[in-house]
């Protein structure tokens, strides 16, 4: 915890730059009654005391403070402030360390220009004691100033009684198309006389304009483990959550994971070591691609408190080593709640580590090309406010959010929130792909390889498998890159086509049925990325991809016979495009002799403009035409 919030609740800071009051000593002696009721949290009688005090010496400064302490140990800290600005208009001068007392419990209420002001007048004292923290809560509460005075084009609203009661609620997880959330209930009760709680899972539908009656998450395991701080992956079908002394963990709470086959619930993974160690970690968040897990960690080498790591993950599917985020991120405070949005390079989380609106803020950073992440921005006012906003969830889409605050004073703890996203949050334009993989002759639901390339680079993008039982998948693909776009199985041809995001303007989704041709004689595998430039028969470097998955295909399907047709748009004689097919196939056929198809295997021929699949009245209908096919023989 930093040292600004030390002093929140304690006298012990307010020493005098001058002589004390002269009272009696009978006086002083209920007072001093009162100062040890109330170091031993006896509030009560401490504040029956320094009633006592003040009602026989109406003039005497400290035992207005220790009333201003007692009311802000019960945390009524409205009560607090007018207690001390009593003391202070009194003797303005003999207690200057009670400017920032009072200036730190002003910007806890809200009072942020009450609170400049006094901070101010604090840092203009000699000798200051604690001149950084003070610094900090100027920057702080000069912030807010401004943050309230000009707020954000948003607005949030409360989710009524079925999602949020008096047990605090946090969300988790909205799916692609918003129709269901997944949120976490955390629950207080006693038991052998002690405070303690639970957290569960719930998860609610979208149904005709309202959340539904939340359901409980199953799980087919020990249903008695403490188990929380839990986030899925984008398709719903990876959960990582935060085990608190789980058998076999190594530290106090680890990062355990879970996959889902069909609707089914596997048994959890404990972590590594590169994840989890003797330390507390917690909150994990994974990219997109399944390559890098975002979690918070109070491990050593940190910068202070908890602190965001990441890990990439090895080419065995393991984690690697984890890294802390920097400075950029990360603060002498608490850095918690990592919520990496699926555009891959928008990071939002807490922390009460930079100047904000007060307690737990809610930031952003951006991912730049060099692999740097930017610093820290406030999200503002009303997203932020006076409370603790100690989780966010951005929609898939990156239209709306859900968060979750303790703002609201007339309902008990933690409440979800949601909101417009506005301009200066706003992550990314992604384009993600959910479909079903089917046999195209039975129907039948396939696991199968769904892979992202590249075609710039030449690098896999993104790489997963179908569910086994359902056929699902959703993938995301980011920025304007031109994707190859493949479905693998064995047995089926290859399924390729080309996408971008270019290809959808005014959509964030794409929701299909991939049907999968079995290897048969006759049928026919088109090869989308294979595209030739207007009157040419040269392969482009984008074309590498798609030829080195035919080259594997035929290498795993050795006794298969091919025939290579290519194709051109109508531009031309049909004499000349005859040709110029034929000279186009031939290329194709060179380079798989190349990588060692034998000759024998392969035959090619040009068929001109016969056969358009897209109209020849547009440029991008003719890209289309000007294709390449394989028919198996």
């Amino acid at each position: 915890m930093s040292l600004l919030w030390v002093f929140l609740f304690s006298p012990v800071f307010l020493l005098p730059v001058r002589a004390q009051q002269e009272v009696p000593k009978k006086t002083r002696k209920i007072f001093l009654q009162a100062e040890t009721f109330y170091q031993q949290n006896r509030l009560d009688q401490a504040a029956q005391m320094v009633e006592k005090v003040l009602q026989r010496s109406p003039d005497f400064v400290k035992a207005y403070f220790l009333q201003g302490d007692i009311l802000a140990a019960r945390k009524h800290l409205s009560a607090s402030i007018k207690s001390y600005r009593k003391g202070l208009s009194i003797d303005s001068v003999s207690w200057p360390s009670a400017y920032y007392v009072l200036a730190l419990r002003e910007y806890k209420t809200g009072d942020y220009a009450a609170a400049l002001q006094h901070i101010r007048h604090f840092l203009q004292l000699k000798n200051n004691p604690v001149f950084p923290e003070a610094m900090h809560l100027q920057q702080a509460a000069a912030f807010a100033l401004q943050a309230e005075k000009y707020p954000e084009k948003t607005r949030l609203i409360r989710l009524d009684s079925l999602i949020n009661t008096t047990a605090d609620e946090y969300v988790n997880f909205v799916n692609e198309n918003q129709s269901e959330m997944i949120f976490t209930r955390k629950k207080f009760f006693l038991k052998n006389g002690r405070k303690t709680f639970r957290e569960t899972f719930y998860a609610s539908v979208w149904k005709s304009g309202f959340w539904q009656k939340p359901q409980r998450m199953l799980f087919p395991w020990d249903s008695t483990l403490n188990m929380g701080a839990m986030s899925l992956s984008v398709d719903g079908r990876t959960m990582y959550f935060t085990g608190c002394s789980w058998p076999g963990g190594y530290g106090r709470c680890d990062i355990y994971v879970n996959r889902k086959r069909g609707r089914k619930w596997l048994y959890p993974e404990h972590l590594d070591r590169n994840v989890n160690t003797s330390s507390w970690e917690a909150q994990a968040v994974v990219s997109a691609d399944g390559k890098k897990l975002f979690f918070a960690s109070n491990r050593p080498g940190g910068k202070g408190g908890s602190d965001l790591w990441m890990c990439y993950r090895n080419p065995d599917g393991r984690w690697g080593k984890a890294i802390n985020l920097g400075d950029s991120i990360n603060t002498s405070g608490n850095e918690m709640a990592p919520f990496l949005h699926p555009d891959g390079r928008t990071l939002y989380f807490s922390s009460n580590g930079r100047p904000g609106l007060g307690g737990y803020d809610l930031y952003m950073s951006r991912l730049d090309a060099a692999g740097h992440w930017s610093k820290a921005v406030n999200l503002g006012y009303p997203v932020n406010t006076k409370a603790d906003e100690i989780n966010l969830f951005v929609s898939l889409d990156g239209r709306r959010a859900w968060l979750s605050s303790d703002r609201d004073t007339t309902h008990t703890g933690y409440d979800i929130y949601t909101f417009p996203v506005y301009k200066k949050m706003a992550p990314r334009k992604v384009l993600f792909v959910k479909g079903v993989v089917k046999d195209s002759l039975s129907g039948k639901k396939l696991s199968a390889a769904v892979v992202l390339t590249d075609l710039s680079s030449g690098k896999t993008v993104d790489s997963l498998m179908s569910d086994p039982v359902n056929g699902t998948f959703l993938v995301v693909l980011q920025d304007s890159a031109d994707y190859a776009f493949h479905i693998l199985k064995k047995g089926y041809l290859i399924y390729s086509e080309n996408i971008n995001l270019k290809q959808f303007p005014a959509e964030t989704s794409v929701n299909r049925t991939f049907f999968l041709q079995p290897v048969k004689k006759g049928a026919v595998m088109r090869l989308e990325n294979i595209r030739f430039a207007f009157d040419q028969a040269v392969l482009s470097a984008s074309a590498y991809p798609e030829l080195n998955r035919l080259v594997r295909f035929l290498k795993e399907n050795p006794r298969l016979d091919v025939l290579i047709v290519g194709y051109t748009d109508n531009a031309g004689s049909p004499a000349y495009n005859l040709k110029l097919s034929q000279a186009r196939a031939k290329v194709v056929y060179d380079y798989l002799v190349s990588k060692g198809i034998d000759r024998a295997r392969l035959k090619y021929k040009g068929l001109g403009n016969q056969h358009p699949v897209a109209s020849n009245a547009t440029a991008r209908g003719r890209a289309v035409n000007r294709r390449t096919e394989i028919i198996i023989r």
